[in-house]
């Protein structure tokens, strides 16, 4: 075959094996909350509906990655959303993608058993993400100022090194690491069980890139492989858990600690003003403690379907 028919021949096939032009870039971290996309990936689903997930270390990647604009959509928390918004940025949340009661935890060494003895203590937070608020709302509980610990900013997935080697006495991260803290005498101190419906993942999409079919294509996408996942646990447990670097008891640890935003979950909150209220109080809360510039523009946030005045 002449060399220039092999060129146009592998061309051809970069071609055909490339991305379409309207696939939606979604961002996510490995965390359990995020599953349906992450099964919805392994089971070549997202490729399908024109929707690619791209997967980061921690969250702080993601919330670079979208402020760059390499990403279409993003799961992220609720404040960090939040606080994207606040920044200028277009952010609309699609749905809730659950609702931490215990999934995020604060482990501190054995010899700290209330949250005042954390006077003093070194924390390792991961501070562009929920880290900064979870940490905010734990030193109000514990009646202490931001004076009053010392907080080093680091991603999730360094805090067990940091309190092997000495380098933090507590730390704000996931309750499927619970057996990992346990093994360097770090117990959970408080969880997110303490700050009911303060805690929320999201999933939002840049309007301004994402199209309003493209939108109702990953919603619909998360809903199908979310019921898909609930019914068929014995099936699919195994590629959740393989995808995220889970083991089984850590999947059960943090599922029990997790209410996964299903459809009529996510219709619920909409239509009883709960995902509203939360952002509200959560934006007041955002500003009075300086973690943003400026308050977000709730109305501009809210999903398609609770733009109206009926929200």
């Amino acid at each position: 075959m002449p060399r220039l028919a092999v060129i146009a021949l592998i061309l051809g096939l970069l071609v055909g094996c490339s991305e379409p032009d309207d696939t939606v870039r979604i961002g996510a971290n490995r965390w359990l909350g995020y599953a349906p996309l992450y099964l919805a990936d392994d089971l070549g689903w997202m490729q399908q509906s024109h929707l690619r997930l791209v997967e980061y270390p921690h969250t702080t990647g993601v919330l670079r990655g979208y402020r760059n604009g390499l990403l279409d959509a993003a799961l992220l928390t609720l404040d960090e959303a939040l606080i994207l918004q606040s920044s200028g940025l277009p952010v609309q949340i699609l749905l809730v993608a659950d609702v931490s009661a215990g999934a995020d935890v604060l482990f501190a060494k054995s010899s700290i058993k209330q949250l005042e003895q954390l006077r003093g203590q070194r924390i390792g937070v991961e501070k562009s993400a929920l880290g900064a608020y979870f940490l905010s709302r734990i030193l109000d509980l514990a009646k202490l100022n931001r004076t009053d610990v010392k907080v080093l900013d680091m991603p999730i997935n360094e805090h067990l090194a940091a309190l092997q080697s000495g380098q933090i006495d507590a730390a704000i991260n996931f309750a499927s690491a619970s057996l990992d803290f346990a093994a360097l005498q770090a117990l959970p101190l408080l969880d997110s069980r303490a700050l009911p419906n303060e805690i929320i993942d999201v999933l939002v999409i840049n309007p301004q890139s994402v199209d309003v079919e493209q939108a109702a294509r990953l919603r619909a996408l998360w809903f199908t492989s979310l019921k898909e996942w609930q019914q068929q646990r014995a099936g699919h447990d195994q590629r959740v858990e393989r995808r995220l670097g889970l083991s089984p008891n850590e999947l059960e640890v943090t599922l029990a600690g997790l209410q996964m935003g299903d459809a009529t979950f996510n219709e619920q909150l909409i239509k009883d003003g709960v995902l509203q209220q939360s952002m509200q109080r959560l934006n007041q809360y955002l500003f009075s403690r300086q973690l943003q510039g400026k308050p977000a523009n709730i109305r501009q946030m809210l999903p398609g379907s609770c733009q109206g005045d009926a929200c």
